[in-house]
């Protein structure tokens, strides 16, 4: 009899469990519907050598948060315009580098800083960053495309996100990944971080694709457990004084002077665009950052990297122009200027990023 009582009661505790989520759901998407996100593990390809990279001809349709954006690659993986084919007029052509500020999956592509420096100069891009790629990548990537058979570009733009491209070996390639990919388990591999992180990931990405009180929930959960605007993995390496050590600035440094000489040795000009974490522009003081993390006090220092790694950039053979974004940004701060769930540039984020190297560009466009 007890058994029977126990069993009734679970089920019963899971009838109302279901029936509660289902109002919960309804609740939310007739009340505050939300933006589905939608995962694209077929834009990206394992590779043995790099690590990962996009794979040749996609279109996909992704939702990183915001918005859905149509995405599509060329043969040689690079992202492109879904609406038009490729231009036969390229007088100059750029080879763009970066991660996923560079690569901008929340913004259409018409609307990116490159379609943008397109238009303005009539040179063509090849817009080549890829979600979490480093330096060592970076450096790896622009290495093989300068070196392909017929290749000619005049200009190199290299972006840094000092949220997480700052390195201690810029030469140290990461082992090969599937990206968005992870094979669904009834319990995880082990009990680490990363094994419960990538037992979770699959069950996350149906649920964020499809329900909306989810996605509520989850999003004010993190808004709650972030109130100092400092992401999933904590302050970053860039405005921390213990962190931000000489064998980081020297590696850092290393890489991009390495990519300044493969590009000057194909006669490109480089062009090093320094991207600043969001907190760095809207919470100039640290006051919210610290208000929430007060064990930091005496450690965070906002404007550390634009001190000690932009000059060494500027001073590198072979860089012929840095610019850092940090200064521009906080001369008109706005939260819009990023995604509000994609933490990457938001159109608007992407216009004040073309106004910045605009004239940059032009002028190194024009130099012989």
């Amino acid at each position: 009899m007890s058994l029977r009582r126990l069993g009734f009661a679970a089920l019963l505790l899971a009838l109302l469990g279901a029936l509660t989520s289902a109002l919960f759901e309804i609740g939310v998407r007739v009340f505050a519907p939300q933006v589905l996100a939608q995962d694209v593990p077929d834009l990206w390809q394992q590779d043995e050598a790099i690590g990962w990279k996009h794979a040749a001809d996609a279109r996909v349709l992704a939702n990183t948060g915001d918005r859905d954006v149509e995405i599509c690659t060329d043969a040689a993986g690079d992202r492109v315009s879904c609406s038009e084919g490729a231009r036969s007029d390229c007088a100059r052509r750029i080879l763009v580098m970066g991660d996923s500020y560079v690569e901008a999956l929340a913004v259409p592509f018409e609307a990116t800083v490159w379609r943008r420096l397109e238009s303005d100069t009539g040179a063509c891009t090849n817009v080549a960053g890829v979600s979490g790629w480093g330096p060592s990548q970076y450096l790896a990537a622009v290495r093989a495309r300068l070196a392909e058979p017929g290749a000619r570009f005049d200009l190199v733009i290299l972006s840094l996100y000092l949220g997480n491209d700052l390195t201690d070996d810029a030469e140290k390639l990461p082992p090969a990944k599937d990206v968005q990919r992870r094979p669904f388990r009834l319990l995880p591999a082990g009990l680490s971080l990363d094994a419960l992180v990538d037992w979770f990931y699959p069950c996350n990405a149906w649920l964020e694709s499809r329900s909306h009180a989810y996605v509520a929930l989850r999003f004010a959960i993190r808004r709650l457990r972030d109130p100092g605007d400092v992401g999933l993995y904590g302050a970053p390496r860039a405005l921390r004084a213990s962190q931000l050590t000489r064998p980081y600035l020297d590696e850092t440094a290393r890489g991009v002077g390495l990519v300044a000489e493969a590009a000057r040795a194909h006669g490109a000009r480089l062009l090093v665009v320094v991207i600043p974490v969001r907190s760095q522009v809207l919470d100039p003081s640290a006051e919210r950052l610290l208000r929430a993390l007060p064990a930091l006090a005496g450690d965070v220092d906002m404007d550390l990297a634009t001190r000690e790694l932009v000059p060494r950039l500027e001073a590198l053979a072979g860089v012929d122009r840095v610019v850092d974004l940090l200064p521009i940004l906080r001369a008109s701060p706005e939260p819009a200027d990023w995604g509000e769930r994609d933490g990457h540039f938001s159109p608007r984020g992407h216009q004040k990023w073309f106004e910045s190297i605009r004239g940059p560009v032009r002028e190194l466009l024009r130099a012989d």
